[in-house]
């Protein structure tokens, strides 16, 4: 036995102590290699969460787009109709009136969501690509 196995016990100890130093420096030291590992592994961990956006931003979306079109083509039928002589009943003023009423609702009630789960969907790269501009600066 060395000397330094008498002093500790035995070489074994010496051993796994070197190698724990030697573990604790390599850990201490984040390579580039490393880096891209945990990248990936964090993209690979993010893939549900990229999913649950897109479905939020789909079933919000295609309602708030689509009231947004049937406003639209309302407008284009109001546009078309025989304008009004009188103020009696007049069907191009009213399906005017109801297209802004209905895009006012759809505004009131998924506007805000909208814009939410868009702001959420979109924030994250945007965000992550202003703090990478301005770390390289």
């Amino acid at each position: 036995m060395s000397f330094w196995g008498k002093l500790f016990g035995s070489d074994n100890v010496i051993k796994k102590a070197t190698d724990g130093i030697y573990n604790g420096i390599d850990a201490a030291i984040f390579t580039n290699q490393e880096k891209a590992g945990h990248f990936l592994r964090l993209l690979k961990a993010y893939e549900p969460f990229k999913l649950a956006q897109r479905f939020l931003a789909l079933t919000v979306g295609i309602p708030y787009v689509l009231v947004w079109l049937v406003c639209a083509f309302m407008m284009v039928i109001a546009a078309f109709m025989e304008p009004c002589a009188t103020e009696m009943i007049c069907r191009s003023n009213t399906v005017l009136d109801i297209s802004k009423e209905l895009a006012n609702k759809n505004n009131d009630t998924l506007g805000v969501p909208f814009a939410i789960i868009l702001g959420f969907y979109f924030a994250g790269g945007t965000a992550e690509g202003i703090i990478r501009a301005r770390s390289k600066s």
